[in-house]
């Protein structure tokens, strides 16, 4: 459940290279942004740029997952992996709360700082589709389009929270281990490793009202994952039936949006299935005519 809403710090010299085959551009941080050091990563040729911001506590740019599907997005068009504020290489965030618009103007300056340009399509898996969204409110002109990765809904606590019942004494004990997480979340935001400020960001989010025409692609979750371990089925088949509404609902936010559902990944779909996320993202590009 925490991942839904989910290293040491090595610091590094900025390289940047190029190359004329295959692999096209090349570019690898950290690099400066007002005495901060943030770790793009970037592969390939062409635009519209990718961009992946990950969920909670990824480092996409040191991932595995993240690397494999940058790899195959690299062979169409330039991607890069975004290391958000004190995650994989990237140097530590202020000692402050921090909320999505602060992930998403960094990314947008450590672009910048580099000379990549936009229009970018933002993929974002999991609290990074929250700061894609924002991204998008942001900086409409400078976004060519989403793809969500079972992403974080701005209403997700508040529904999920909604839908568990109220406390008893002889409740199952992961119903109450999820309404604990659950308020920390909303309410506390120190308790998580990055110090999001959940419902700040929600707010920040809620203010995309519309992508206009620009492709929007969501990429969800089986319908047979339980995001809860432990809970009755009941229970369990009725939150994932909200999950799954509001990961459709964030359709309306594109005359042109289109949902794929995974058949058998859970949440962790960059690592689960990586070749249906690179599907989707391929699709998006297709969309945004590359």
């Amino acid at each position: 459940m925490r991942s839904l809403l989910a290293l040491p710090i090595v610091l590094m010299t900025a390289t940047v290279g190029t190359a004329e085959g295959s692999d096209g551009f090349s570019v690898e941080g950290p690099f400066d942004i007002g005495g901060r050091s943030i770790q793009l990563k970037c592969q390939g040729a062409g635009a519209p740029t990718v961009v992946v911001d990950a969920g909670m506590g990824t480092a996409p740019a040191e991932d595995p997952g993240w690397r494999g599907i940058a790899a195959k997005v690299g062979e169409r068009t330039l991607v890069c992996l975004y290391d958000r504020a004190g995650l994989g290489a990237s140097g530590a965030a202020p000692e402050r709360i921090r909320t999505s618009a602060d992930a998403a103007t960094d990314l947008r300056n450590v672009l910048h700082k580099v000379g990549i340009a936009g229009p970018y399509l933002i993929v974002g898996h999991s609290i990074g589709g929250l700061h894609a969204q924002v991204f998008a409110s942001l900086y409409p002109e400078e976004t060519a389009g989403l793809v969500l990765v079972s992403s974080t809904h701005p209403d997700q606590i508040d529904t999920w929270l909604s839908i568990l019942p109220a406390p008893a004494p002889d409740e199952e004990k992961a119903i109450t281990e999820a309404r604990t997480f659950l308020m920390l979340m909303a309410n506390d935001p120190t308790r998580n490793e990055e110090r999001l400020d959940f419902e700040a960001s929600a707010k920040q989010a809620r203010a995309l009202r519309s992508l206009g025409s620009k492709p929007l692609v969501i990429a969800t979750h089986s319908v047979n994952f339980r995001m809860v371990p432990g809970l009755s089925e009941p229970l369990a088949v009725k939150l994932e039936a909200a999950t799954q509404s509001m990961q459709s609902g964030l359709l309306t936010l594109s005359s042109r949006a289109k949902q794929n559902i995974s058949r058998t990944a859970g949440h962790g779909l960059p690592h689960e299935d990586p070749s249906f996320v690179v599907d989707n993202i391929l699709e998006a590009l297709a969309m945004a005519g590359k």
